[in-house]
């Protein structure tokens, strides 16, 4: 059992609340999923579960975690940097407690996950070398031979292949071990999930909320939903009958003060004025009661984007035509892409559709007459970390535009400011979807881009890309994602690219 009492986490720097009187408790066996909107404070909290040394340098915490479970395996988000450097044989072993470590059961999910163990041989090959998935991959392997009791998952299905997926959903949705778990997968939480926490900032993200609810992720939807409607309609009328007494009272009023200004006898005016003070004392009750209304709820994980001043490109505009393309790796590609085609790529960790996009974007952004926009699969790779959310839009509009678009997007004032590296996935993807807006690209080449979004604000997400009006090449193993976007579909394997519509 994992109990959580009155806990309340707070950032150093802007004093923001992120987890605000938290008081839940987590039994063996449950599969609790975290979501909510980028920069809600899941990360940190799942960090404060394990090891509360590991917010102690930017969050303070009050309240109390009492942990019963025997040994916690904590998948983090991202990797440190000198687990980065290590060759893959000095990271298996490295700080492993060779008492409780499952040799057996490592190289039983190896083959399970597709995952190459001679690859332990190679001292060669650094942790770094590996994709996305196979980082991701490796890390699961490692946690999971120690035989944990409470998993502790930032973000498992990251990156992760469809097959990979298929094998995490199931380990998650089976397995007798606790599990509390951050994603962003439609797919993955509805099928594991038995409990949902959501963590908001709510009020232009002043105030912190969490919402717990026992059951699954679907029926988790619903009841919002119907929480959402059922507040918005008692918030509507009771603004309509307020609205209706003030109508009846500003009329009283109009009649009194017409009456008192027209009489000219004294008794008379002495008892208007009496009761012009009563109409004046029912206008501050009414007043008063204004400021108890039911708050009209907002969906705080809208995105407000648009590519609404794109130059469409011709449908038939031809764009890319490749045949028996050899890339570096070997594979031999044949694709033609038009101007307004969707296609997605699919593929195992590991099999080079990264490079693939970047072999694309490389062609198409030397290509005269086309805007190509580009979201990596690491944002690093295009975002200096030392800048601001600021800065690094600052060549694509006016500050003002800029500051108005972020704000849209529910970046605060102070975040608007931050240096990017304290922002969290989810804002580093809207700045490279904000960048693309406001530069009007007609080409979008998208490598994962739905996986840091959450999963409340990814519908609309993926009705933003259905509507856009030029071409889309992404890669993605995010299912809803690849039913409703593309029309185009190739899985790249070892030797080539198939298109398989």
């Amino acid at each position: 059992m994992l109990t959580i009492n009155h806990l309340t986490i707070t950032h150093q720097k802007d004093l923001q609340t992120l987890i605000d009187d938290l008081s839940l408790v987590v039994n063996g066996g449950d599969k609790l999923a975290l979501i909510g909107e980028e920069g809600t404070g899941k990360s940190t909290l799942i960090k404060a579960i394990y090891d509360t040394g590991l917010i102690a340098d930017y969050c303070q915490q009050e309240g109390s975690i009492t942990n019963h479970f025997n040994r916690m395996g904590y998948l983090p988000q991202n990797m440190t940097s000198s687990d980065l450097d290590r060759d893959l044989n000095d990271y298996l072993y490295h700080n492993i407690d060779y008492d409780s470590f499952d040799f057996n059961l490592f190289y039983k999910i190896a083959e399970q996950f597709g995952f190459d163990s001679f690859k332990f041989d190679d001292r060669c090959q650094t942790v770094s070398s590996l994709s996305g998935g196979e980082k991701i991959k490796l890390q699961l392997l490692k946690l999971l031979a120690n035989d944990p009791d409470l998993l502790l998952f930032d973000e498992p299905s990251s990156d992760l292949d469809l097959e990979s997926l298929e094998w995490l959903g199931s380990f998650i949705e089976r397995t007798d071990k606790t599990v509390i778990f951050i994603s962003h997968d439609e797919a993955l939480l509805t099928r594991a999930a038995s409990a949902i926490l959501h963590l908001e900032l709510v009020k232009k993200r002043q105030q912190a909320r969490a919402s717990y609810f026992q059951g699954n992720y679907e029926e988790y939807k619903t009841n919002r939903s119907n929480r959402f409607e059922k507040q918005l309609q008692i918030a509507n009328k009771e603004r309509e009958e307020h609205a209706k007494k003030m109508d009846k009272h500003h009329r009283i009023h109009q009649s009194v003060e017409h009456v008192l200004r027209n009489t000219h006898d004294s008794t008379a005016g002495r008892l208007l004025a009496k009761r012009m003070k009563v109409v004046l004392g029912q206008e501050k009750r009414l007043e008063k009661e204004a400021e108890n209304f039911t708050e009209i709820p907002k969906d705080m994980d809208a995105i407000q984007l648009f590519f609404s001043d794109i130059k469409p490109l011709p449908a038939s505009k031809l764009l890319l035509s490749w045949e028996n393309k050899v890339l570096d790796t070997g594979q031999k590609v044949d694709l033609l892409v038009r101007g307004q085609d969707k296609m997605v790529i699919t593929g195992k960790n590991g099999i080079g559709k990264t490079g693939l996009l970047n072999h694309i974007f490389s062609e198409l952004s030397a290509k005269q007459g086309l805007s190509v926009g580009y979201m990596p699969q690491n944002y690093e790779d295009q975002l200096d970390m030392s800048q601001s959310a600021l800065h690094f839009l600052q060549d694509s509009a006016s500050q003002e535009k800029i500051r108005s678009l972020l704000a849209s997007l529910q970046f605060t004032r102070q975040e608007i400011n931050h240096p990017v590296s304290e922002l969290s996935g989810g804002q580093k993807a809207k700045l490279f979807l904000a960048k693309m807006v406001l530069e009007g690209n007609n080409v979008l080449i998208l490598d994962e881009p739905t996986r840091h979004f959450s999963p409340i604000s990814q519908p609309l997400l993926r009705q933003m890309l259905q509507d856009f009006a030029g071409a889309i090449i992404s890669v993605s193993h995010d299912r809803k994602y690849i039913e409703e976007v593309p029309a185009l579909r190739y899985h790249l394997i070892d030797k080539s690219l198939i298109n398989i519509d």
